[in-house]
């Protein structure tokens, strides 16, 4: 739910901007989260242990589905692609986590 996300991103020091429409459940923000966790300066928080627990938590669990169901609309041309294309990056990272001990 939406109201866990946000605490985890409280827990993270995120917060959405005033000024940005969509709710921090949007694809793209959770990818936004999972960039800052990869490339952010403090290491306190971005680390691989918080990029796996995220993942895991706020991603794993739907996001696959998201990217079948747009895949699979008859018209979703270019979206079909890039799910594909998502719905391959997903299991890398998956996978990727998984090797993790």
């Amino acid at each position: 739910p939406l109201a866990r996300l946000r605490a985890a991103l409280d827990a993270l020091g995120l917060a959405r901007e005033d000024t940005v429409a969509e709710t921090e459940d949007h694809f793209a923000c959770l990818c936004e989260v999972m960039r800052y966790l990869i490339a952010g300066d403090d290491v306190a928080v971005a680390n691989l242990t918080r990029q796996r627990a995220f993942f895991a938590d706020h991603i794993q669990p739907w996001a696959p589905q998201m990217v079948d169901a747009i895949g699979a609309h008859p018209q979703a041309r270019f979206y079909a692609a890039l799910a594909t294309f998502t719905a391959a990056f997903l299991a890398v990272e998956a996978q990727g986590f998984d090797m993790l001990p």
